[in-house]
């Protein structure tokens, strides 16, 4: 039984062949693609549940691609790990503030991999079938449609922010620590560091504008969302 699809995008054969065979092994559907206009193409035409970018490629490379989907309104929510060579901070914190949603380095275990995929698409698919929306002030969340409305306007969220939000929005005036975030929203990646989650909650509260004020560091714990905050 085909579990899930996922499209790779890297331009060295032997990874697309390596990883290729595994999630296959592993009861995934994949499309392989040897460069970011293919990828771009194969992803908008098979809508996958999740996809695998290098960051180094040539044309656009994978960076430029995550931008792109995050951009398009048929693929914004789409999962997306980003595999690169190096490990140097500088390159997560670019790929993540242009919406992916986790990082592993060359050369990583099978493992690993599989379960960080796992992980991702475990994460994206969990939705409360009990309360298909949230309401709090003006904002509207709408879980089965992965949409935010402030005021009726849409909100651009990558999916990351999206579920950080989900988070706040379900624990109100609760100080959420660290640790409960990693749990609860990146389950327990090894890959995510402090700096990873203050990285994502910095780009919810720019995406959410003023609205984003109701999401306060309590310096030494955590973060805390505040409901009905006056404005200056």
């Amino acid at each position: 039984m085909i579990e899930n699809k996922i499209v790779i995008v890297d331009d060295e054969e032997s990874i697309r062949e390596l990883v290729g065979d595994l999630l296959e092994s592993e009861n995934f559907k994949v499309i392989k693609c040897a460069d970011t206009d293919e990828g771009y193409k194969r992803i908008l035409k098979s809508k996958p549940d999740l996809v695998i970018l290098d960051v180094k490629m040539p044309q656009i490379g994978g960076i430029e691609l995550c931008r792109l989907l995050r951009e398009n309104v048929e693929t914004k929510n789409i999962p997306v790990i980003m595999l690169t060579v190096e490990s140097t901070e500088t390159d997560k914190v670019i790929g993540l503030g242009v919406g992916a949603d986790d990082y592993i380095t060359k050369p990583f275990s099978n493992r690993e991999l599989v379960a960080r995929i796992r992980a991702l698409l475990r994460r994206v698919s969990r939705i409360d079938d009990k309360n298909v929306s949230i309401e709090v002030d003006d904002l509207v969340m709408n879980l089965e449609a992965r949409t935010v409305t402030i005021k009726g306007k849409e909100i651009k969220l990558r999916p990351k922010e999206f579920d950080l939000l989900h988070m706040f929005l379900l624990k109100p005036n609760v100080v959420l620590n660290r640790d409960y975030i990693l749990e609860n929203v990146f389950d327990y990646n090894i890959g995510v560091t402090t700096r990873t989650i203050d990285t994502h909650i910095k780009n919810l509260r720019q995406a959410l504008g003023s609205w984003g004020d109701k999401i306060n560091t309590i310096f030494g714990r955590g973060f805390k969302f505040v409901p009905n905050v006056k404005k200056k």
